[in-house]
């Protein structure tokens, strides 16, 4: 799959797409995921020149279809603030348009965060506020996850953080755990359920009755958490 490309929508909004290479594929389709990822699928043969020029032929299409998805108007509003529940931190955001083609996010006192350039790129913006997410969540993340693998036996090789659509947390096969940044929008028990469960997957690599045993003695609130971890994932702004 090659890098993200922007669709120019009405409103001067951009949207990100990607471009998919199928050898399967007969002709050139676009599709929309529930999640809100948009791609164009291509078939052997046609050129990345053609799919770029096709999707944009299909503007109103994707306008209409990304209107029926659910949360689509909530999720992209620049938001006006950002709440860390694991940290306890609430952070109002303040906006400054500039001709500035970048954008430039700065932490001023009483919790606010200036972010000064062409916000009206949504993708640009959202990128900007997942890389400071990304720093604040290194300290936290990585203590946290020590003391619950002391706290029940688990070893584990290292930590990555990142910032994803669709999951909360993985772990490879040589016991690497990533986790998703924006786990900071999660109340302390919710991420320690995150935590637990990539760390159940040290010993357990799938999600067999043996896998869930171990995350319940780990942590008997598990599945009340995991709806906590559902509802709130659908009201986090970036």
């Amino acid at each position: 799959m090659s890098d993200f490309h922007l669709l120019n929508l009405s409103r001067d909004k951009n949207y990100p797409y990607q471009l998919v290479h199928s050898k399967k594929a007969k002709y050139v389709r676009i599709k929309l995921s529930n999640n809100g990822e948009l791609s164009v699928v291509l078939p052997s043969g046609l050129s990345q020149k053609y799919a770029h020029e096709f999707i944009k032929t299909k503007t109103s299409w994707v306008e209409k279809n990304l209107g029926k998805l659910p949360n689509y108007e909530h999720q992209q509003r620049t938001p006006e603030a950002l709440d860390l529940k694991l940290l306890g931190e609430y952070w109002v955001v303040d906006y400054i348009q500039t001709t500035d083609a970048k954008i430039s996010l700065v932490e001023l006192p009483r919790s606010v965060l200036r972010i000064s350039g062409n916000y009206n790129n949504t993708e640009l913006l959202y990128k900007t506020f997942n890389h400071w997410c990304k720093k604040k969540a290194r300290k936290t993340f990585t203590l946290m996850l020590e003391e619950l693998a002391e706290l029940h036996g688990f070893h584990y090789q290292g930590l990555s953080i990142r910032a994803q659509k669709t999951r909360w947390g993985s772990c490879s096969g040589k016991k690497n755990i990533n986790l998703n940044c924006k786990l900071l929008f999660m109340p302390e028990e919710v991420v320690s359920y995150v935590m637990i469960h990539e760390l159940c997957h040290t010993l357990e690599m799938n999600h067999s009755k043996r896998f869930w045993a171990l995350v319940e003695d780990c942590d008997p609130d598990y599945k009340n958490n995991r709806k906590i971890l559902k509802r709130l994932g659908k009201e986090i702004v970036i």
